[in-house]
């Protein structure tokens, strides 16, 4: 799916008219994504993402054309340059493979924090078996990278420079990527009535020591029970 390109009116409006105009696409997908997270992606209507963006629909056609392109503007902001910055850190070989797993953790965790951006993945989740299509792409142009293109690189790496112990690369990408994305799906989700507290970073942390020390890798122990 191809973001649909943002049209802009006459280049003779006023600086302030253009600002207002800049950000709206912005705006627009904030309103959509937080009715998605909420409501459902097939039960929200386009008319209520005008409406809660404070736009007429007509307007929201100048910037997006369906529900499906609005979610996909999304992703493409909130999610896509995430990968891009987990690239490129791969490619620094100075950089232990160990502490850049901790860093697409911590990094994943601080770009989808916000609401409503952590609904993302339980959405994506939720709505797979309607939109089947929708999820392909999502799975082809950001699961697939992160797992296969990203993380087993890096384990690759780090068992080829003895950091790691030799592990199943495959399927250890996949547990990895699982443990990352159950975050924010537990919490749009089952944690919302489970009354018990919750505290993402600490999960993070846990997850950190845990996987690490699967690879062979002594990492700091996290705070709190179970710290040896």
């Amino acid at each position: 799916m191809i973001l649909p390109e943002i049209r802009m009116e006459g280049p003779a409006a006023p600086a302030t008219r253009r600002r207002r105009k800049e950000a709206r696409p912005g705006e627009i997908i904030d309103a959509a994504l937080t009715l998605f997270v909420e409501r459902g992606f097939a039960a929200t209507r386009l008319e209520d993402v005008a409406a809660a963006a404070g736009i007429g629909k007509g307007t929201l056609y100048l910037y997006f054309d369906s529900k499906e392109s609005l979610l996909a503007a999304a992703v493409q902001r909130d999610v896509a340059p995430l990968f891009e910055e987990f690239e490129r850190q791969a490619l620094d070989a100075d950089t232990p493979r160990a502490e850049l797993i901790a860093r697409v953790a911590l990094r994943w965790w601080q770009a989808l924090s916000g609401e409503p951006r952590r609904g993302i993945p339980k959405l994506m989740l939720a709505e797979s078996g309607n939109f089947p299509g929708l999820a392909r792409e999502y799975v082809a142009r950001y699961v697939a990278p992160m797992q296969d293109r990203l993380l087993a690189s890096v384990l690759r790496s780090g068992i080829a420079r003895g950091e790691f112990t030799p592990v199943d690369v495959e399927y250890a990408v996949k547990v990895l990527v699982h443990g990352l994305v159950f975050l924010p799906v537990w919490m749009h989700s089952l944690g919302q009535v489970d009354e018990r507290p919750f505290d993402p970073e600490r999960y993070l942390r846990c997850w950190v020591e845990m996987s690490l020390r699967a690879l062979g890798v002594r990492a700091t122990p996290v705070d709190g029970e179970g710290r040896g």
